[in-house]
């Protein structure tokens, strides 16, 4: 499960070694004021996802890579038996991060209020 380390001025993802081979990528920072907002995406999140590039995908099992589509551009890293968090983007290379973690509704409230405590 990637690390998600938020503070007053940037959002810290640290991915796994595995998370980082499956995904073809390295660590994400975002600074605060591209951060748009989070939420819990449902249980058929992965079925509008576009054209992997690079990446990993067995359906079900584990999604990992950017992931393209026409105006929408998600890094995603998730595996089975985890929720899926979606943090949305602006004035980024990404238009969202995906990331599977034990408690997505917490880590959406906790993002949120801090971009409302700003």
């Amino acid at each position: 499960m990637p690390n998600i380390e938020l503070t007053d001025t940037e959002l810290r993802i640290t991915l796994t070694a595995g998370e980082k081979l499956a995904a073809l990528h390295g660590d994400l920072t975002f600074a605060g004021t591209q951060i748009r907002g989070a939420e819990v995406l449902d249980a058929k999140w992965w079925w509008q996802l576009g054209l992997r590039v690079p990446g990993t995908a067995i359906p079900g099992l584990i999604i990992a890579g950017t992931y393209l589509r026409k105006g929408d551009r998600a890094f995603v890293s998730w595996r089975r038996g985890k929720q899926a968090l979606a943090i949305n983007l602006r004035g980024a290379r990404l238009d969202r991060v995906i990331l599977g973690v034990d408690d997505a509704k917490a880590l959406a409230d906790q993002i949120n209020d801090a971009i409302i405590s700003c």
